[in-house]
């Protein structure tokens, strides 16, 4: 039987070399073992940012092991974990990192503590579990082993989340928050599919965007860039789902000066 792929996702960046490294030892337990760079450019220690885009990328896996390492408190007493979620692995450190990717895939079902797995590399350094720790232990679930050999079972609810805005529709308001923003400015708010579809957003609609009272612009609800003319901003329907806000050819972040967890208000434009 093959084994299942590694998906992996960092903040280790590509500059030095510990994307390879980890690799290495993946591939020093199989050969055979494909891995799937999902990114390495979270920015250090953005745990936030790191789940989401995990959560994005599992949506669209076949079953895997997904190893991913957003880990600014490695060498704490903070626990290392492997989760079974329908028929993926999650490997990683319990921080939320791991938990909205397997809210995705149905719910972590189980869950083990790793932190002295067998398969662990021995010295495991304190600094450097990607290496030491979760890729070793990933390399073994690509086998489908039963993760008590590599770890002690542990109560799923007790594992760490972390706190997302939730977004809300109140007649003809839309409160939503800035999730996150790709590398060409583009806005993702926590509005998904199913909020859009029940609101009142049609093609070709003008709405008011206001954050903390004050409006930031009048904008159409389209379901392209090209909708709207060089330079202008356009709120739409992204490839995950979710609404986001950009400029066609343009930069939404620098143009409205918007960061993380911001609140947005969208309603329909009245008459200029």
């Amino acid at each position: 039987m093959n084994p299942l792929p590694v998906s992996f996702l960092t903040d280790f960046g590509l500059e030095d070399e510990f994307v390879g490294v980890c690799r290495a030892v993946i591939h020093s337990a199989d050969p055979e073992v494909k891995v799937i760079d999902v990114t390495h450019g979270i920015a250090a220690g953005d745990v936030r940012a790191g789940s989401i885009a995990l959560a994005s990328f599992v949506a669209y896996s076949s079953p895997a092991v997904h190893l991913a390492v957003v880990d600014p408190g490695v060498g704490t007493d903070r626990r290392a974990v492997a989760l079974v979620a329908g028929d993926h692995f999650l490997v990683g450190p319990d921080n939320g990192l791991l938990i909205p990717a397997a809210q995705r895939l149905g719910g972590p079902s189980r869950a083990f503590e790793i932190s002295n797995s067998p398969a662990r590399l021995t010295p495991t350094h304190r600094t450097f579990h990607g290496r030491d720790l979760f890729s070793p232990v990933a390399a073994e679930l690509t086998r489908e082993v039963d993760p008590l050999e590599l770890g002690v079972e542990i109560d799923a609810s007790g594992l760490v989340r972390i706190d997302l805005p939730v977004a809300s529709l109140d007649g003809g308001h839309l409160t939503g928050h800035v999730l996150r923003a790709d590398r060409y400015g583009n806005v993702a708010l926590n509005i998904g599919p199913g909020l859009i579809l029940e609101s009142f957003l049609r093609d070709g609609l003008v709405v008011e965007i206001a954050c903390a009272g004050k409006s930031l612009a009048r904008v159409p609800f389209g379901s392209t860039f090209a909708d709207v003319g060089p330079g202008e901003p356009i709120l739409f329907t992204d490839s995950s789902g979710a609404l986001s806000l950009a400029i066609n050819r343009g930069d939404a972040v620098s143009r409205f000066a918007l960061a993380p967890d911001q609140e947005l208000q969208i309603r329909p434009a009245g008459p200029e």
